[in-house]
């Protein structure tokens, strides 16, 4: 039968196919749940064939279990194999194909992190499971690499119109601004850091010519010290001396005090203006404070708080709240101050430095000839705000005087890294600092004990950039505890190792050694000083061609003298046995004007001389000690001991002016310094030759919880600008510009950028590379087909910015080697820089309509730690959604789109009003071609 010239097989079979598809009814539309029809409809009996629009999901399909795919990847199979993906529709595209095969991998990869994280997996199986993930993640990037797809494109990273790199290195810095010096609220208020002789001068060179501008505050004669009238006499007289240094008073807003009330925030009082006093520099001129009277500043490095879970008198638990600070206290006895007052602070601190939840802990501090302070930190968060790659690694911070920091540079390590020793040369154009790395410091490094620990020492110039490492793959594991400098340059490195690779406790064997390296780096030398029993080495110093170290051999406080006229082979020339600790530690070495100064902690008493300050009570007590440089016994020798009714526990200690400054914590009361929290830490300063305690200072912090760590004496370091948060020395100083001192990526490491279809280029990061170098050599490499340029990122800082040319270019970021890449180090992310737009739910390439998928898998993931374990599945599991997401859209592309409407339809519960006509439409055309024939649409059908 026909209606004009459609057959009736015709206008069935099309309406079949109308409402074909997988999931689709016609009857569900017809007769939807809770229609009043009582009747069924002309097609209520129709045995609807389904159209298939696309293949299968294996997703929607039985798939092996997780073991078995485990065990498969365990065997060695290939993870990805677009052959083995079963296709139930004839004729589909290959995309479908390729995208089962990433699929069939990625959750293989799932199954394999998924074992990895459960509690009874042994170390063995974890290990398995770890070369295996390793493995198919290598699969991944090749699979991805070579494989195309027609309808859509898959990259492993990320999608964006543009990247800026989170690594930035920081720009030349032209304002230099103080803490709060006016709290009150009120900008006439006279302000207390102004008050007393303020004297302080400000040195401009501009070129070769220096100009010393006298500041005297005594000159303002009866006039108000407030804010306003002080900026207004330090410009004048800079202004007179035809400088353009300038000062300037700067707002800060009130920061509201508020308290927690059932879990909310409550404002208890607005809190008041304050304003802190600024000062504006040029870049052409190089600005310096200087202090005409001085006295000496102690630093120390410290852990506060409870660094674990800490229960309380009443059975309350309070969480860990551990933080890192440098604290800076003035030992002169003249009363400045710093402008804030600390939390907790002693009667003399003058600062308190924050040093952020990104450092561990500090492991030493020295100061520089200018004023400078150097802080060696383990840290959990690099400089760029990655996490370091073995879960820890090492910075080189630098603070000047006042606090502010100048400079961090990490290590890089490729595994866990940790810092022990830190040394400034005498000139302070260079730092060295010395410790020990898990394994290799870089991927792809060969070492003997992959698993061990190995000592490494670098070197940096006094602006961070690295001058270079070294690292000693000795046989069995070792670790650097002192470094310094000789005369020349070359560097003396002192530590112990294992005699065996097994684990072992503080009193298993173990041999202490001497290391000598060139100025340029090279291993001149490497010397046993004892072994045997358990020996460790705890300082080094180096006076002209002797080096002295420090060591507790057998229990024994050790000092050894080297000749090093011929560094390739010290000789040993003498050695002091100075007698048991009783279970006590060395805190370090130093030589000073013919004078070897030995310090810790002992209970028994030393043969170092005379006693100048005896053995206090039953516990450990601090002691110093004077040795002749050819240490043997000699008049001039003594000892003092500083101790109370507990344990004095040495763990820094720093001559200056012939005195030795000692920290550490206490428990108990010392002399004239009563117990203040649960674990106090103190610093002293003792002079040995008589035994008086010319410094002494007892202090808390949170929690009642202190730990010293390291301690440093600037001689010269306190003065009245520390009263008003200014530093001595240089102000904005020059900072490195170098890619390699202030981020975690090193010479070597590289990316590689593809531009449109064609081959990858390799970017290499050179030694001097700053961020505008970079930029230029992308672009130039790239034909100028990549915008790379130097963005402006915070705090004045510089980043790197890429963007694609022109529109219709794409550009793809491809990681670096493993252990080398720059990528990752920058802050990159592998994936398209492409222009692009979001058009029903997917990005599409401009001008081509090619839809992009990107997994964002890190080339990085792997099963080092619980965290990285934790890290994989997530992501994984976000590839597997994106591999759905592209089969969808494929799925959707093959399908009628009045098929995808009822589809539609039908999930919503609602039925479009134009499709309900045209099924009414069809409907009542079926009734006509039926009509007559004696039996009905139903018999029909």
């Amino acid at each position: 039968m026909t209606v004009g010239s459609i057959s009736t097989s015709a206008l069935l079979g099309w309406y079949q196919s109308f409402f074909g598809g997988a999931g689709t009814d016609p009857r569900a539309i017809l007769n939807p749940p809770g229609s009043s029809v009582g009747t069924a409809s002309p097609l209520a009996t129709a045995a609807t064939p389904t159209v298939r629009y696309a293949p299968t999901a294996p997703w929607n399909q039985a798939q092996p279990s997780q073991s078995q795919l485990v065990k498969q990847a365990l065997g060695g199979a290939s993870l990805f194999t677009p052959s083995a993906a079963k296709l139930d529709l004839p004729g589909a595209s290959a995309d479908y194909r390729n995208l089962f095969a990433l699929y069939s991998g990625l959750n293989t990869l799932f199954a394999i992190a998924d074992a990895a994280s459960q509690s009874n997996t042994t170390s063995l199986q974890l290990s398995q499971l770890s070369t295996a993930f390793n493995n198919g993640m290598q699969q991944l990037t090749k699979f991805l690499g070579e494989t195309s797809f027609s309808k859509l494109r898959l990259t492993t990273g990320v999608t964006q119109q543009s990247q800026t790199s989170t690594a930035s290195t920081p720009q030349q810095a032209t304002s230099y601004q103080t803490p709060p010096l006016n709290t009150t609220g009120d900008s006439n208020a006279v302000v207390p850091a102004f008050s007393g002789n303020v004297q302080f001068t400000v040195s401009v060179k501009l070129g070769a010519t220096v100009t010393n501008v006298p500041i005297d505050l005594s000159g303002m004669g009866s006039t108000p010290r407030t804010m306003g009238n002080v900026v207004a006499y330090l410009n004048a007289q800079t202004k007179a001396a035809g400088v353009f240094v300038n000062f300037s008073s700067v707002a800060i807003a009130p920061k509201p005090d508020t308290i927690q009330v059932g879990g909310k925030s409550v404002t208890v009082a607005s809190g008041k203006q304050s304003w802190a006093l600024q000062v504006t520099t040029n870049p052409a001129e190089t600005v310096t404070f200087s202090a005409p009277t001085t006295g000496p500043a102690v630093y120390v490095g410290q852990v506060v708080g409870n660094q674990s879970t800490f229960t309380g008198p009443t059975g309350a638990k309070t969480a860990p709240d551990a933080q890192s600070q440098l604290l800076k206290f003035n030992a002169s006895g003249d009363g400045v101050v710093g402008p804030v007052t600390p939390a907790h602070a002693a009667p003399d601190q003058i600062s308190t430095i924050g040093l952020g939840a990104g450092v561990n802990a500090i492991q030493a501090t020295a100061v520089a000839p200018d004023g400078s302070v150097y802080v060696l930190a383990n840290v959990n968060t690099e400089t760029d705000g990655a996490t370091p790659a073995g879960g820890q690694d090492v910075a080189l911070q630098k603070y000047d005087s006042a606090g502010k920091l100048l400079f961090s540079t990490d290590l890089g390590s490729a595994a866990n890294a940790g810092g022990l020793a830190l040394a400034v040369s005498a000139d302070g154009s260079q730092v060295a600092i010395a410790g020990q790395v898990t394994g290799a410091l870089a991927d792809g490094q060969k070492v003997n004990d992959p698993k061990g620990a190995n000592t490494f020492v670098s070197v940096y110039d006094s602006q961070g950039d690295p001058v270079w490492t070294q690292q000693n793959d000795g046989v069995f594991p070792n670790q650097a505890t002192g470094v310094a400098f000789g005369a020349d340059g070359s560097v003396y490195v002192t530590g112990q190792s294992q005699t065996s690779t097994l684990p072992q406790g503080p009193q298993g064997p173990s041999n202490s050694f001497l290391q000598v390296f060139s100025p340029t780096g090279v291993s001149v030398s490497n010397t046993q000083i004892a072994t045997g029993g358990p020996n460790t080495s705890a300082g080094v110093a180096v006076d002209g061609s002797n080096v002295y170290v420090a060591g507790v051999q057998n229990g024994d406080a050790v000092v050894t003298e080297y000749d090093v006229s011929n560094p390739g082979a010290p000789v040993q020339v003498a050695t002091r046995d100075l007698g048991s600790l009783g279970g006590g530690t060395l805190a370090g070495i130093s030589v000073q004007n013919g004078v070897v100064y030995v310090a810790g902690s002992t209970r028994a008493g030393l043969n170092a001389g005379a006693v100048t300050s005896p053995l206090s009570g039953s516990g450990l007590n601090a002691f110093a000690a004077t040795l002749s440089t050819g240490l043997a016994p000699a008049g001039g020798d003594a000892v003092a001991y500083y101790g109370g009714t507990g344990d004095v526990r040495t763990t820094g200690v720093s001559v200056a002016n012939g005195e030795v400054y000692l920290t550490g914590s206490v428990s108990g009361d010392l002399p004239g310094e009563p117990a203040i929290g649960a674990k106090d830490g103190f610093v002293a300063g003792l002079n040995v030759g008589t035994g008086a305690v010319a410094y002494a200072q007892r202090f808390t912090g949170l929690d009642g919880q202190v730990a010293p760590t390291s301690i440093a004496v600037a001689p010269s370091g306190e003065s009245v600008l520390d009263q008003l948060g200014l530093p001595q020395g240089v102000v904005d100083g020059p900072v490195s510009n170098l890619i390699t001192a202030t981020t975690a990526v090193k010479a070597g490491d590289s990316f590689q950028i593809a531009v449109g279809g064609g081959a990858p280029l390799t970017i290499t990061i050179q030694a001097d590379d700053t961020v505008a170098s970079l930029a230029s050599r992308i672009a130039e490499k790239t034909g100028f087909n990549v915008d790379a340029i130097s963005a402006p990122a915070s705090l004045g800082s510089t980043a790197l910015e890429l963007k694609a040319a022109s529109p219709s270019t794409v550009v793809s970021l491809i990681d670096g080697p493993a252990g080398k890449d720059a990528l990752a180090a920058l802050g990159l992310k592998p994936g398209l820089i492409a222009d692009t737009q979001v058009r029903n739910g997917a990005t599409i390439l401009q001008g081509s309509g090619t839809p992009i998928f990107s997994l964002g898998l890190p080339v990085s993931l792997d099963l080092a730690s619980a965290a990285d374990i934790k890290t994989a599945k997530v992501q994984i599991a976000g590839a597997i959604s994106i591999v759905e997401n592209a089969y969808q859209h494929l799925k959707n592309a093959a399908t009628p789109a009045a098929v995808l409407a009822l589809q539609k339809a039908q999930s919503s519960g609602q039925t479009p009003k134009y499709l309900s006509n045209e099924i009414a439409n069809y409907q009542s055309a079926l009734t006509r071609l039926t009509a007559g024939s004696g039996g009905g649409p139903t018999s029909l059908l």
